[in-house]
């Protein structure tokens, strides 16, 4: 199969020469693969792309380049019609991915009814978020089993590019948007544990990033309740979709009297609660109307 593979930048120049190689590098035939660089950095990231790979038969580019910064959504939206790929990657900057992550994702759709693949993170520098994912991992890979997961992870994402919409602009948790919309076409969105990528966290930077994850998490299951209890689409319509949106949306509201004073004193009271307090966090953010498309780097875990 042909994979389009979609990196966002800003700013990342201090990230993006590891990334390409990093990219290269993987063990997949580069024949048939393609690259699409959606840039709007005021740095030198489109510059470093351009040395490093333009006129060169390692892979096709494409490189876009625009000054104005219009937010993540819009940059892949643009991105993912540019591709021509049988399978559309959108990967972060700032993830290393395994050197099989690409073909362990691509024979996941070996399988006609697959229409979007998720991988599992490994993270470093932050114990916190190694205890999380390995549950949340747990949850994921149960959920795939069973019919499809909700939540796709920025870092890796594969989608069948015949079934991508196009994602809204005022997103915040746009591969799981997507992982969504493909259900609704009848279609599974599973997390594969042998695509693993690297993510590095740093405890400085991860309560904005968990923040913000959270606020997306919260407005995507707001505007997809319909599906809650809903048969049309089996055991995701009756078990998946109505628990995700408990942990998420219900949960939070109804353990405020306790995860309040829990965030004033900075108590985080291990995995589960501090998952709550983030997604309390979250949802104040979108009440205030402080939530924004546009997502700066952590400076924490650049270079």
């Amino acid at each position: 199969m042909k994979v389009s593979i979609v990196i966002p930048t800003y700013n990342e120049e201090k990230t993006i020469l590891k990334k390409l190689e990093n990219t290269l590098d993987l063990n997949y035939p580069k024949k048939y693969m393609e690259l699409i660089v959606v840039d709007c950095s005021d740095d030198r990231t489109p510059n470093i792309v351009e040395e490093r790979l333009c006129g060169r038969e390692e892979i096709r580019l494409i490189l876009d380049h625009e000054e104005e910064r219009r937010g993540l959504p819009y940059s892949l939206n643009k991105g993912y019609s540019m591709a021509t790929g049988d399978i559309v990657v959108k990967t972060d900057c700032d993830a290393m991915l395994d050197r099989d992550a690409l073909k362990s994702a691509v024979s996941s759709f070996e399988e006609d009814r697959i229409g979007c693949v998720t991988g599992r993170a490994v993270p470093m520098g932050s114990w916190s978020e190694e205890s999380y994912r390995g549950l949340n991992m747990k949850i994921q890979l149960l959920e795939s089993r069973i019919d499809s997961t909700i939540i796709a992870h920025g870092p890796f994402t594969a989608f069948r590019r015949s079934l991508l919409q196009k994602i809204d602009e005022d997103s915040l948790a746009d591969d799981s948007e997507l992982s969504l919309k493909i259900r609704r076409q009848g279609y599974r969105s599973i997390l594969n544990p042998e695509v693993i990528f690297y993510e590095k966290t740093s405890e400085e930077g991860r309560e904005e990033q968990k923040t913000r994850r959270a606020s997306g998490l919260i407005r995507l299951m707001w505007r997809n309740k319909t599906l809650f209890l809903n048969p049309k689409y089996g055991l995701y319509g009756l078990l998946i979709f109505p628990f995700n949106f408990t942990a998420i949306v219900i949960l939070p509201l109804l353990l405020s009297p306790l995860l309040l004073p829990m965030m004033k004193l900075g108590v985080r009271g291990g995995t589960l609660l501090e998952t709550e307090q983030f997604l309390l966090r979250g949802m104040g953010r979108l009440f205030s109307k402080k939530a924004t498309v546009f997502w700066e780097p952590d400076p924490n875990i650049r270079g």
